[in-house]
């Protein structure tokens, strides 16, 4: 897949999703110049209401808010490329997929990507799957309309739904900076990033990334599968 000069959307379900699946990408594309969005429809913390008050998931939300922007900034992704959405955290099921997908259509009318990187379809995670198909829905092919669809993996939810039906067949090699630019990026997700050996850990992200990079003849990579590519 050439992604030389491409226009590039990064559509996850929540903060963070894009750096996990993605980050090491990002950094690679912004410093090569392509022009990258990132949209984000999850608010990203009100699934632990059982654990939490209304008060302090507010609050948590604005950090998360501000950990996003300090992750986007590190990733070389302009504020003015930024899209977020106020969907419910692990509840998009509760709506109709109309609404995700509208909330897509318009996106894409306003930014024009020429491909779009968003979560694959067997993630364990409720939104993901939705965002994976409102992706599928919003950018299908038309005259004049050609938009590249790509799966990314998430560690710590890409590969517990059983079995996996995860078979990269595109990998991006990073260089060590990429792969530390998608590290401090995940750290700057302060309430997300986790302890060795979660897979939120930056120790599994560089240990997955060279896994990655194994397959592929790379020291280090992430792996992508292709859902739809025009030539």
């Amino acid at each position: 897949m050439d992604l030389k000069n491409k226009k590039i959307l990064a559509f996850f379900a929540h903060p963070d999703d894009e750096t996990l699946g993605a980050g090491g990408t990002i950094s690679k594309l912004t410093k090569a110049g392509n022009e990258i969005f990132v949209a984000i429809p999850g608010a990203g913390v009100y699934a632990r209401r059982n654990q939490k008050d209304e008060n302090s998931m507010n609050a948590e939300k604005d950090l998360l808010t501000e950990h996003f922007q300090e992750a986007m900034t590190i990733l070389g992704v302009k504020m003015e490329n930024i899209f977020t959405g106020n969907f419910p955290d692990n509840e998009m099921d509760k709506g109709t997929r109309l609404e995700l997908n509208h909330w897509l259509e318009d996106l894409l009318v306003k930014v024009k990507p020429d491909v779009i990187f968003t979560h694959h379809r067997f993630c364990t995670n409720i939104d993901h799957q939705y965002c994976h198909e409102a992706a599928v829905v919003a950018s299908r092919p038309g005259v004049g309309s050609h938009i590249a669809l790509v799966s990314s993996e998430i560690p710590s939810s890409t590969g517990y739904l059983k079995p996996t039906m995860w078979e990269p067949n595109f990998y991006m090699e990073l260089s060590n900076e990429d792969l530390e630019n998608k590290i401090k990026a995940m750290v700057a997700y302060k309430n997300e990033v986790r302890t060795d050996p979660h897979p939120r850990s930056p120790e599994v992200l560089r240990a997955l990334a060279k896994v990655r990079g194994s397959e592929s003849g790379f020291n280090n990579a992430e792996a992508f599968m292709i859902i739809r590519d025009f030539a």
